[in-house]
């Protein structure tokens, strides 16, 4: 099971301290598991490690076939802004509120660009981490840090067509957007920048430090609420129903979805009463 859970978490784009996380365990039982040398109640972690293997299969399958990603009007705006960047060789900002779709687009953005660099940034990322991220994905060896470590990357994006993608910008400290800063201006790399408003904030710094990097921005596209139109292309006829619990995007997703997984358990079309069930077992505020 130990050589069928690896495979999992590499399929899934999983760690496995998110699996441990995720059932309450330590990330060092979890590895005295993988290492077969767990001494607790191994019968009882495997059951758990099933349930969830077979829980998020069927989870993220269910999500990717509800709702297909659609041409609303903040996809298409902040699709254009991102192939802008390319185009210009520009740094670009897409931000707003969380749940609203951002990073759908940086996804969808990534799988046309084949070329792209994505980067997922965690909270309190150094940017030494930073950096050897982005060499790792860039086939960058040997150990370097520093401005050694900036201007190998730079060289490389200067050797390709290439395009840096950063989600989740907002974790970014000063020093790692500075170092984003010094990619793009040695490389003319594009570059996208995907975050909440606290990422503008950051972008200027608390001091005024980056007003650098702030000026170099050539657009940017603010993620906001979803509109009416949207909303019926989502959900056609059942848009006003779930209008009158959330315009918010993820939201109105979950419920859609929720109601459409409580429909099917009774064998029944989807309608209007399922939406009203759903809206009860979720947090729509």
């Amino acid at each position: 099971m130990q050589e069928e859970f690896k495979r999992f978490l590499k399929a899934q784009g999983l760690k496995q301290a998110y699996v441990a996380r995720s059932l309450g365990v330590s990330s060092s039982q979890l590895s005295q598991w993988m290492s077969q040398k767990y001494q607790g109640d191994t019968a009882t972690l495997e059951a758990a490690l099933r349930n969830f293997m077979d829980n998020y299969t069927t989870k993220r399958s269910e999500s990717s076939e509800s709702i297909p990603v659609q041409p609303l009007h903040n996809y298409s705006s902040a699709m254009f802004v991102a192939e802008e960047a390319v185009v210009n060789e520009e740094m670009v900002v897409l931000y707003g509120i969380p749940g609203s779709g951002k990073s759908v687009v940086a996804r969808e953005f990534v799988s046309r660009h084949p070329e792209a660099v994505f980067v997922e940034v965690v909270p309190g990322i150094r940017p030494d981490s930073l950096l050897k991220t982005i060499a790792a994905i860039l086939g960058i060896g040997g150990i370097r840090a520093g401005d050694e470590l900036i201007w190998e990357i730079a060289r490389e994006f200067g050797r390709r067509d290439g395009v840096l993608v950063i989600d989740e910008a907002e974790h970014l400290t000063v020093k790692g957007l500075e170092v984003i800063r010094r990619i793009h201006d040695f490389s003319r790399v594009p570059v996208v920048l995907v975050g909440t408003y606290g990422l503008i904030k950051n972008l200027k710094g608390n001091n005024g430090e980056l007003l650098q990097l702030y000026s170099r921005i050539q657009g940017r596209w603010e993620f906001k609420e979803s509109s009416s139109e949207d909303m019926e292309r989502l959900f056609g006829s059942l848009s006003p129903v779930i209008c009158r619990y959330t315009r918010h995007l993820r939201r109105a997703v979950n419920l859609y979805a929720k109601a459409q997984r409580f429909a099917a358990m009774n064998q029944e079309p989807l309608n209007a009463g399922h939406i009203e069930a759903a809206s009860t077992m979720l947090f729509l505020d």
